[in-house]
């Protein structure tokens, strides 16, 4: 696949919303929180920052995101909620 330079460009330095807080500090004391709650260095599932992108950049964003810890704590639930559905439905499966 080529990439137009303009691709590339946004691809790198994107001007997305989601983008935008990817480089931000805050995104970083997220991450470093999930990976704290998911064992320290057990690197974090990419279900688990897909959790955080889905609605933490528009908190950011509009100015109302939740300080890091809190913000990484929900997504944290948010997901080990999920796990624990995806794994009953495979034991209900078996």
């Amino acid at each position: 696949m080529e990439l137009d330079a303009k691709d590339y460009e946004e691809l790198q330095r994107g001007s997305s919303m989601v983008e935008q807080w990817r480089r931000s500090e805050h995104a970083s004391r997220v991450a470093a929180e999930l990976m704290r709650l998911h064992g320290g260095t057990v690197p974090m599932s990419e279900l688990l920052w897909a959790g955080a992108e889905a609605f933490l950049p528009r908190q950011w964003q509009a100015g109302r995101a939740a300080e890091p810890e809190e913000a990484a704590t929900e997504v944290y639930e948010r997901w080990r909620r999920l796990e624990r559905r995806r794994i009953e439905r495979r034991r209900r499966e078996a």
